[in-house]
């Protein structure tokens, strides 16, 4: 068996975010969007039962009108690093925000 097929990840995509962003707000989700640019350090980010993180395209990022909807993150980088793939970024994140069962 591979590692890949260890870890399963929901995931969607969407046209209307004021509607999917309200869908999930009703479902009690909390929503982060990550960017360079977030106003909070992910080591930073509440720790919530049900959440949705919103990653953009590799170089683009998200819009700004999604990051405007959401409290956003950032992880901390060296100075003069860019960012990290979002590969890299959905890792750490998926690591920060998971929870092991009681």
């Amino acid at each position: 068996m591979s590692v890949g097929a260890a870890l399963k990840v929901p995931f969607a995509a969407f046209d209307d975010v004021a509607a999917f962003t309200a869908l999930l707000a009703e479902a009690r989700f909390r929503q982060f969007a990550l960017s360079p640019r977030g106003a909070v350090d992910i080591r930073d980010a509440p720790q919530a039962e049900r959440v949705a993180l919103y990653l953009g395209t590799e170089g683009e990022g998200l819009p700004t009108m999604v990051m405007k909807r959401m409290q956003t993150l950032r992880i901390a980088m060296t100075p003069g690093f860019d960012s990290l793939n979002v590969a890299a970024a959905s890792a750490v994140a998926l690591h920060h925000f998971f929870r092991r069962p009681a």
